[in-house]
């Protein structure tokens, strides 16, 4: 792992547990056992940090999902592609903050709120796959396309906000049965 690997690693973990704000330089030296001038040397700023962390541990997610290639023909097709989705990212962010779903929601919604390019992004991510989920409404003749291709998205978005705060549950045995 490179040292700059090692920054952002600990950076995340700080910034789950302390928040953007309440993490200061002198945790993030501390944490990291180096100087200021080696921190530095491979971040210009906190600020600077917490968006590449945001970049890594968010964003890289949404990034990942190339709508054009992703050929639904059912809902069920929908169905299974987000579920195979979830059952790929969750374990991973559940691995990344051992201190559970509910600390990454409350690092998302801060950077949400904080990082222009992030929310730009998130907002894309989300209007691709609702207008994915859509079109695959209209070919089965739904009356409320856009509608039902929201409550679909709730549908897992709220999955995961129980596992946030039933953190004790098989998150994979919720996500293969839902």
């Amino acid at each position: 792992m490179t040292t700059k690997d090692q920054i952002l690693e600990v950076g995340f973990q700080l910034f789950l547990d302390k928040g953007y704000k309440n993490t200061s330089m002198s945790d993030l030296m501390k944490a990291t056992g180096l100087s200021k001038g080696a921190f530095y040397h491979h971040f210009s700023s906190k600020e600077v940090l917490y968006q590449e962390v945001i970049d890594r541990y968010f964003l890289a997610y949404y990034q990942s999902i190339d709508f054009g290639e992703i050929e639904l023909s059912s809902i069920a097709d929908v169905e299974e592609a987000i579920k195979g989705f979830y059952l790929a990212v969750v374990p991973e962010i559940i691995l990344l903050s051992p201190k559970g779903l509910s600390r990454y929601f409350i690092l998302f919604f801060e950077a949400y709120g904080s990082y222009p390019k992030y929310r730009v992004e998130v907002r894309k991510f989300y209007e691709a796959l609702k207008e994915t989920i859509r079109a695959v409404y209209i070919l089965e003749n739904s009356n409320e396309p856009e509608k039902d291709a929201i409550r679909m998205i709730a549908k897992y978005e709220g999955l995961l906000f129980w596992l946030a705060i039933y953190p004790e549950k098989n998150a994979g045995k919720m996500i293969a049965d839902f």
